[in-house]
């Protein structure tokens, strides 16, 4: 090819390059540039990490100054917590589940008190239910056999009639 051809197509292919990415040149790049020394013609990152894509935007343990000035460059406002002194503790309780210490298991404790009596409430609600149905049953066989009683005292009156009408004749 010749050269013309070759700068041209070399300058379209660098136009279409991703220019942003997660890369040393993005804003989501917290650690600034990457130190690196040459070393027999190679590159080598000084805190020693490889010196590949995969780790750039990885950096030793400690070696990250949030007080930099290059570090507030980059962040949106927000300040990241460091210290969580103020945070109550924590602890597991017997049933499981997870309760803070101090005024909040006040609280969780008259939760399961109220919880409790309404369950409790429930519970004799449908229990004071099923006893009136009974009640209801026992009450309707009563009535039933009441009637089927009277049934069978008419039938009994009107056959004794018959046969003493038979007996009399």
């Amino acid at each position: 090819m010749e050269e013309s051809k070759v700068q041209a197509l070399h300058d379209t292919l660098s136009k279409l390059k991703k220019s942003a990415g997660l890369g040393v040149a993005s804003h989501y790049n917290f650690s600034g540039k990457i130190k690196t020394t040459t070393v027999d013609g190679k590159a080598i990152r000084e805190d020693g990490l490889p010196n590949n894509p995969l780790y750039f935007p990885f950096v030793r343990e400690g070696t990250y100054d949030p007080s930099k000035s290059n570090a507030k460059k980059y962040g949106d406002g927000r300040v990241i917590k460091r210290n969580f002194d103020d945070c109550k503790p924590v602890t597991p309780t017997s049933d499981g589940t997870s309760s803070s210490d101090g005024s909040d298991s006040e609280d969780e404790e008259t939760k399961k008190k109220r919880k409790l009596e309404k369950k409790e409430r429930k519970k004799a609600e449908k229990k004071a239910a099923k006893l009136e149905a009974k009640r209801q049953a026992k009450i309707e066989e009563k009535k039933r056999a009441k009637l089927e009683a009277k049934k069978l005292a008419k039938r009994n009156s009107i056959s004794l009639n018959e046969e003493s009408e038979e007996h009399k004749s």
